[in-house]
């Protein structure tokens, strides 16, 4: 931390540190050491820190917030972005297997006993559980692993209930060897990954959700968006992070807005979340420029697939992806783009294509540059589509542009005409 200059630096103690009868004089060592003051937090602030974490890349969570421990299991009521009922129990998988004696019947009463307390756990059904700490994404990756799951990240990695249930409920059965053998499991975890597995089952027996989300985002991004500046805060954080990109290494200024306005004639019954994703390709829709033409529309592809953005739907990120490997150009039977298509649905699918082929149309016309699209216009009637360019014709048209512009008339299913 000093070699990177860094100017503030935060210490904070979890259940480890508030529980520990040697606690205090831990605190007392390292602020001995090193002259840093070490904050322990209460079971409370944990709990809301590791939440707003996973409110950070989803704003509008609405649910069950978990994250498990070693030593405490935090839950967080999510009332579409707001904090509701909140509690921390003494259930974190070391303490469960320690106080248990390794017995995961034991283990298993004491569970329930505390979930019987909670008198709001019967609200979350239907809803969503967003499971968040290394125990879980432990499971998480077991589940990808072992299902040849094509997209390997773990946030917001998706089970519905019925599969969630039986893959704990499988993982509480087995044994350390059997754990260790399992790819995807660290032995580190093999001696407590069936007690985190049997409290996470018998919690969602209890609660009743539609699915479990795994979150790869805690306590530690909840700390940092709590100290970013309120203007900040309120960014949606898909678009900002696109944005980032964009300015990084997109050739030309930033105008997405340009590109999703020239585009949205082709999505008559677009709703809000649908222009975001619109406003995120559109941003993303350079991203490949610096690479090697032949490899360019898979670079990107696997580039846009794999952004490091919390909060990003599975399904979002392959939409992103798949629109941007279209917009460069990409061969439909591209291996890589193959293996994920099929957790689009053929609507999906669709989206994509008409997105990647106007993103092309649309830098074909323009050269990148803003300023030049607004001067053209598509529109979408009964009678077909037309591409509307000014008197200056000459300056957008030609040849590629025409052979384009055609094949996105096809794929919408539609005659072309260039007016």
């Amino acid at each position: 931390a000093r070699e990177m200059a860094v100017e503030r630096f935060v210490l904070l103690g979890t259940a480890a540190l508030r529980d520990a009868s040697d606690g205090a004089r831990f605190v007392a060592e390292v602020k001995r050491r090193f002259g840093l003051a070490v904050k322990v937090l209460s079971g409370e602030e944990e709990a809301r820190l590791g939440a707003l974490g996973v409110l950070a890349g989803l704003p509008e969570a609405d649910g069950l917030f978990l994250d498990m421990g070693g030593g405490s299991l935090d839950l967080v009521v999510l009332e579409k972005g707001r904090f509701g009922a909140s509690t921390t129990l003494p259930l974190g998988h070391l303490r469960l297997a320690e106080d248990a004696e390794r017995g995961v019947g034991r283990a298993k009463k004491m569970v329930d006993e505390k979930l019987a307390e909670l008198d709001w756990l019967s609200s979350i059904a239907g809803r969503t559980v967003y499971a968040a700490g290394g125990a879980m994404r432990a499971i998480a990756r077991v589940s990808i692993e072992q299902t040849d799951y094509p997209l390997h990240v773990l946030d917001n990695y998706t089970l519905g209930l019925g599969a969630a249930r039986e893959l704990t409920k499988l993982l509480a059965g087995l044994g350390t060897q059997s754990l260790e053998k399992l790819s995807g499991v660290a032995n580190r975890r093999a001696d407590t990954l069936p007690f985190a597995a049997m409290c996470l089952n018998r919690l969602l027996k209890a609660a009743r959700p539609a699915r479990v989300a795994f979150s790869g985002y805690g306590l530690r991004e909840g700390q940092l968006f709590q100290l970013l500046p309120s203007t900040m805060k309120r960014e949606d954080p898909l678009v900002s992070v696109c944005e980032g990109f964009a300015r990084r290494g997109g050739r030309f200024s930033v105008h997405g807005e340009e590109l999703v306005d020239w585009i949205e004639p082709l999505f008559p019954d677009q709703d809000a979340k649908g222009r975001r994703l619109h406003l995120a390709a559109a941003l993303l829709s350079d991203i490949g420029w610096p690479e090697h033409a032949d490899y360019r529309a898979l670079h990107a592809f696997l580039r846009v697939l794999r952004l490091p953005i919390a909060g990003l739907e599975h399904r979002e990120r392959i939409l992103l992806a798949t629109a941007i490997f279209v917009r460069y150009g990409g061969k439909r039977k591209q291996y890589e783009v193959n293996q994920v298509r099929a957790v689009l649905a053929e609507t999906d699918q669709h989206w994509a294509a008409i997105t990647g082929l106007a993103l092309r149309l649309a830098h074909l016309l323009s050269g990148g540059v803003a300023g030049l699209l607004p001067r053209t216009r598509l529109e979408l009637a009964d009678d077909g589509l037309t591409l509307h360019l000014p008197a200056e014709r000459d300056l957008f048209a030609s040849a590629a542009a025409e052979r384009l512009f055609d094949e996105l008339a096809q794929a919408l299913g539609v005659p072309g005409q260039i007016a």
